[in-house]
C-alpha cells in the first residue's frame, strides 16, 4: 500500500467508534489488523447467540439485523448508526445478513482493545508531572520512598522481601533509554539512583517531556498489566541505577496483590448484604450499550486519573469485564491510588 492510500484508510478508519478516539500513530498500527471485504447480498456475517470475537463494520451497503423474534433492523451505510460495531454484545444478540452487496471492515476486539489500552494508558503514565529535579529528591532513600508509595502499601511483607530479592541492579549512564515507546513490555523498573524523563510522541514526533523520575518512583507497569506495548519512553538524565524486575515476578508479587476479582452471583450477594459499591465501566460511551448505561457509572480509563478526586473512598468499585485489559489497569491504578476496585470475572462465551 502506497504512503499515500495509507493515509487515506487512515483517515476512513478514524470515521468509525471507537477507533475515532485514537491518535494517528494508534490508528496506523491497528491498521495493518483490519480487513476490507466485499459480501455479495444474503451472506451471513454473524449469528445470534454466536461468541463476539470481533467488531464489523458496514462501509458500504445494508445489513439486516435479526433478533430473537425475528424482528428486523436495517442499516445502512449512510446513517449514523454504521459509524458504530454492527453489534457490539458478547455474545451476539442478533445475525447480521447483508441485505445488499456490501462492504466489511472486520477487526479483532481483542487488537482493538489492545490498541485502546496503549493509547489511553498514555494519559496518567505518570501522576505528578514535575518541572524539574531537586538535587535533595535524586539522594533521598529509595528504598524508604518506595515502601511509602500507596502501592507497596497494599503489598504483603513476604512478597516484599521477595521482590527486593528478586530485583536486579543495573547501571545507566545520562542518555541512556530506559524503555522505548512502542517496544513490548516485559519489564517494571524503579529508579534507585539518579533520575530520568518520560518522553512521548506527539504527532509532529517532536518528543514531549511528561515527568522527571526520581530515586524511588517506578514505571513501565501499564505494559505488563495490560499485555501490551509501551506507551511512552523514559531516559535517563543523569547517571545512575535502575531496578529491575521481570514480568512473571511482577505480576506474582505485585499485580495480583493488588487487582482482585469477583464473580457476578458474589456480587448479587453484595446487593443482598446492602454492601456498597458501584458498578463501573471504563469504555468509551460509543461502547456502552443503552441499557449499561443505566445500571453503571461510566468514566472512560483515560479520565480516569482526572477523576480521582470526585470519587467516593467509602463504597468498592466493581469495574465492568467488557472493558477487557482497561478493567485491569484500571482496577490497578485505583488501587494504587487509594481506592478500593475489584474486576467482576466475565462470563465464559459459547
Amino acid at each position: 500500500m502506497s504512503e499515500e492510500n495509507r493515509q487515506k484508510f487512515i483517515a476512513l478508519l478514524k470515521k468509525y467508534r471507537p477507533i475515532d478516539t485514537l491518535s494517528d500513530g494508534a490508528v496506523s498500527e491497528l491498521a495493518t489488523q483490519i480487513s476490507v471485504t466485499k459480501q455479495p447480498a444474503n451472506t451471513m456475517l454473524f449469528k445470534r447467540e454466536q461468541a463476539n470475537h470481533h467488531h464489523f463494520y458496514l462501509l458500504a451497503g445494508k445489513v439486516d439485523l435479526v433478533d430473537e423474534k425475528f424482528n428486523i433492523t436495517t442499516i445502512s451505510s449512510q446513517q449514523d448508526e454504521a459509524f458504530n460495531p454492527l453489534d457490539n454484545s458478547d455474545p451476539h444478540t442478533v445475525s447480521a445478513i447483508t441485505k445488499t452487496q456490501a462492504r466489511i471492515l472486520k477487526v479483532s476486539k481483542d487488537r482493538l482493545d489492545l490498541v485502546l489500552t496503549w493509547d489511553q494508558a498514555g494519559n496518567y503514565m505518570v501522576a505528578d508531572l514535575n518541572p524539574g529535579v531537586d538535587q535533595a529528591e535524586l539522594d533521598r532513600d529509595w528504598m524508604s520512598s518506595l515502601l511509602g508509595s500507596r502501592l507497596f502499601q497494599q503489598i504483603p511483607p513476604t512478597n516484599l522481601q521477595e521482590l527486593f530479592v528478586k530485583f536486579t541492579e543495573v547501571p545507566v549512564k545520562k542518555g541512556h533509554r530506559v524503555i522505548t515507546e512502542g517496544d513490548q513490555g516485559d519489564t517494571f523498573y524503579v529508579i534507585q539512583k539518579g533520575a530520568a524523563q518520560v518522553l512521548r510522541t506527539l504527532e509532529s514526533q517532536e518528543q514531549k517531556v511528561l515527568a522527571t523520575l526520581s530515586p524511588g518512583e517506578y514505571f513501565g507497569e501499564e505494559a505488563l498489566i495490560g499485555n501490551t506495548v509501551r506507551n511512552a519512553s523514559v531516559e535517563m538524565i543523569t547517571d545512575g541505577i535502575v531496578m529491575q524486575l521481570g514480568k512473571e515476578d511482577f505480576k506474582t508479587l505485585l499485580e495480583e496483590p493488588v487487582v482482585q476479582y469477583i464473580k457476578e452471583p458474589d456480587l448479587k450477594q453484595w446487593d443482598i448484604k446492602n454492601k456498597k459499591f458501584i458498578r463501573l465501566d471504563v469504555r468509551l460511551p460509543v461502547e456502552i450499550s443503552p441499557q449499561d448505561r443505566e445500571t453503571r457509572t461510566l468514566i472512560p480509563l483515560s479520565e480516569l486519573r482526572n477523576k480521582l478526586d470526585t470519587l467516593d473512598q467509602e463504597v468498592t468499585y466493581a469495574i465492568c469485564p467488557e472493558a477487557g485489559r482497561r478493567a485491569v489497569l484500571g482496577a490497578y491504578l485505583l488501587n494504587e491510588s487509594g481506592y478500593d476496585a475489584v474486576v467482576i470475572k466475565a462470563p465464559r462465551s459459547k
